[in-house]
């Protein structure tokens, strides 16, 4: 049976945790590319091109090995030759082994609002999954909402190091670019500085279906977590294709 959270759904509810940064450097190792990273073979960002779900396409390889030598550049000298599309590929990056990995999203629709969120390891398997609902129409402040409420989580988990993905860049850059954001933007960087180290990253839309699944899921509660054995089968569908490195394509 889930378990309804009535004691945490304010933040002054919320008690500190104490958390010892490291002093060592072994987090510097991590094979985790920065945000701005681009694959250059894909096009996508979230890993290095050794780690590209395209690689060894036939297909791929193809249309890499036949493409014009010299594109256009605007020389006049030169006939015009349109640049190959971006190929719109995307996947479910696993985090690295330490690390737990979350995914949030918010759902709204029909003026009804709702977030949800999924806890990963670097395997890809589940630890658990929590889903609410909010009073909330602005969509940036519904998915403002769904990080607040997984990081909340983490630390009543005792989670120590997370990387948190969203499909909303705007709250994303809003919240690494420590923007004013109003009263759940600054909370939400008092939690995070409560973490040995942490990431928030966005993810396509297509990669995130997981916490999108869950965000819009009805189970009748206000707020309630849930552990991997009460998941329906559709999210433990998503979580192993998710695990297996399915590639997703961006339409």
């Amino acid at each position: 049976m889930a378990v309804v959270l009535h004691k945490h759904n304010s933040f002054q509810d919320f008690h500190s945790i104490p958390v010892t940064k490291p002093t060592t450097g072994k987090w510097r190792s991590l094979r985790i590319p920065p945000e701005d990273y681009i694959c250059h073979r894909c096009h996508v960002g979230g890993h290095y091109i050794e780690h590209c779900p395209v690689n060894g396409d036939p297909e791929i390889d193809t249309r890499v090995s036949n493409a014009p030598k010299s594109l256009c550049s605007c020389n006049a000298k030169v006939k015009c030759i349109s640049p190959l599309p971006p190929i719109k590929w995307c996947i479910w990056t696993k985090p690295e082994i330490g690390w737990i990995k979350l995914n949030t999203d918010g759902s709204v629709s029909n003026g009804n609002s709702s977030i949800g969120g999924l806890f990963r390891d670097y395997k890809g398997e589940p630890l658990c999954a929590f889903y609410a609902k909010t009073p909330y129409e602005n969509t940036f402040v519904v998915e403002l909402t769904a990080i607040w409420r997984g990081i909340h989580l983490a630390l009543c988990l005792g989670i120590r190091a997370i990387w948190i993905e969203s499909d909303s860049l705007s709250v994303v850059k809003t919240i690494n670019g420590n923007q004013p954001g109003g009263y759940y933007l600054s909370e939400i960087q008092k939690l995070l500085a409560k973490f040995e180290i942490y990431r928030v990253t966005h993810s396509w839309r297509e990669a995130n279906k997981a916490a999108d699944y869950v965000s819009r899921m009805d189970v009748g509660l206000e707020d309630a977590v849930f552990w991997p054995p009460e998941f329906p089968g559709m999210l433990q569908d998503i979580i192993m294709d998710d695990a297996q490195g399915r590639v997703y394509f961006r339409q």
